[in-house]
C-alpha cells in the first residue's frame, strides 16, 4: 500500500462507498477508515479489490471503544453515569478496582 499514491488512494476510496469521515495510514501501513454512515461501513466491507489487489477489510475491535477514568465519578451511581453519558453513545461501563500489596522482606544477609 505503500506504493500507492495517496490521491489514487483517495479516487478508490470515493468510487467504493463515497467520501468517508476520515482515512489515516496505520503503521502497519493499514488504512483506517471512519464512516458517515452504517451503509458507508457495509460498501466498505463488501469490497474484495482496491487499486486492483485483493484485501481483507473488517471492522476495528480496538479502535471502536474508548478507555478512561474520572475520578469525579468513584461516588456516582452507575445508573446516573449511564444516564449522564448517554447522550455521547455511552452503553456500558465498568468499575474496576485494583488492589495493591506490599510486601516486606529481609534480603539474607
Amino acid at each position: 500500500m505503500a506504493s500507492k499514491l495517496p490521491f489514487a488512494i483517495e479516487k478508490a476510496l470515493v468510487g467504493i462507498g463515497g467520501e468517508p469521515k476520515s482515512v489515516k495510514r496505520l503503521r502497519s501501513d493499514d488504512l483506517l477508515i471512519e464512516t458517515l454512515s452504517a451503509v458507508q461501513t457495509k460498501s466498505f466491507l463488501l469490497t474484495k479489490t482496491f487499486l486492483n489487489s485483493p484485501v481483507s477489510i473488517s471492522p476495528s475491535k480496538t479502535f471502536n471503544s474508548c478507555h478512561g477514568s474520572e475520578p469525579d465519578l468513584l461516588a456516582t451511581p452507575e445508573a446516573e453515569i449511564l444516564e449522564g453519558l448517554s447522550d455521547q453513545g455511552v452503553i456500558q461501563f465498568n468499575r474496576i478496582t485494583i488492589k495493591k500489596i506490599q510486601l516486606l522482606y529481609r534480603p539474607n544477609t
